[in-house]
């Protein structure tokens, strides 16, 4: 846990369960975790801190004695819950799901909660939702800078994989390259490379467009043409800190 160290005292740390049940979001699955999946989370999270990704780490590992049947692997494969341990579990998809509903209320809940528990900074901003925009576009810039300079395959790339504060987590059909290779894929489902290597950092901007989309359900009422300016302007930095961050970490790799 050497990065939530660095961190300092009072900044808040947020603990969720992998693999412990069904959900209303589950899609149809058992919402169980095989013990081999979180074996596999707790490599990826514990060389990619080696590597400066910020990431989850796994808080513990408890094997529930349940056989599970699972298409992808041999079955019956044993069950576990993860607890993992991270900053916060807020999901560009929580806003989404927000706006989806037109509860723009509930929105502006997620806007201020996020302000309040990871960018006090932001407290006095004139355009708050603007301004978190801004400052979770410079963070998830840097962490796909970071994986492509560890070689890092994460897999799925969907919103609910992409939380505000810029860490990796949900480790499932990851790879690292043995090799550099731009079209490599690590989801056996992936038949499109839609979350290969080298569109990484472009499936990064798609989910930062989505949250940003769901945050356009906050703009004032009469200026909106702005509200969409001021977001655009907010995405529109992503690609010199990616491209800063690259370059940075790459030179790293190498001992420049």
């Amino acid at each position: 846990f050497a990065q939530l160290r660095e961190a300092g005292a009072g900044r808040l740390l947020d603990l969720a369960t992998k693999g412990s049940g069904q959900t209303p979001w589950s899609r149809r699955g058992d919402g169980r975790l095989t013990l081999k999946g979180g074996m596999r989370e707790i490599l990826a999270a514990t060389l990619l801190e080696a590597l400066g990704v910020p990431t989850s780490r796994a808080f513990s590992l408890i094997e529930t004695g349940e056989a599970l049947e699972r298409n992808d692997e041999p079955s019956p494969t044993r069950s576990a819950v993860l607890v993992r341990l991270s900053h916060s579990h807020i999901r560009f998809g929580a806003f989404q799901r927000q706006s989806y509903f037109e509860r723009g209320d509930n929105v502006a809940v997620l806007v201020d909660h996020c302000i309040e528990a990871y960018f006090p900074e932001l407290t006095d901003a004139p355009d708050r939702p603007v301004a978190l925009l801004q400052a979770v576009v410079a963070r998830t810039a840097r962490l796909a800078a970071r994986w492509m300079s560890a070689g890092f395959v994460h897999g799925v790339l969907n919103t609910d994989n992409m939380v505000v504060t810029g860490e990796s987590f949900d480790y499932g059909p990851w790879r690292f390259l043995s090799f550099y290779d731009p079209s490599f894929t690590a989801a056996y489902f992936d038949h499109e490379g839609l979350y290969c290597y080298g569109r990484q950092a472009e499936a990064v901007y798609w989910n930062l467009d989505q949250l940003a989309r769901a945050l356009f359900a906050l703009a004032p009422e009469g200026a909106e043409s702005r509200w969409h300016k001021s977001l655009s302007g907010a995405l529109s930095n992503f690609p010199d800190v990616y491209r800063r961050e690259l370059v940075v970490r790459f030179f790293a790799r190498v001992g420049w």
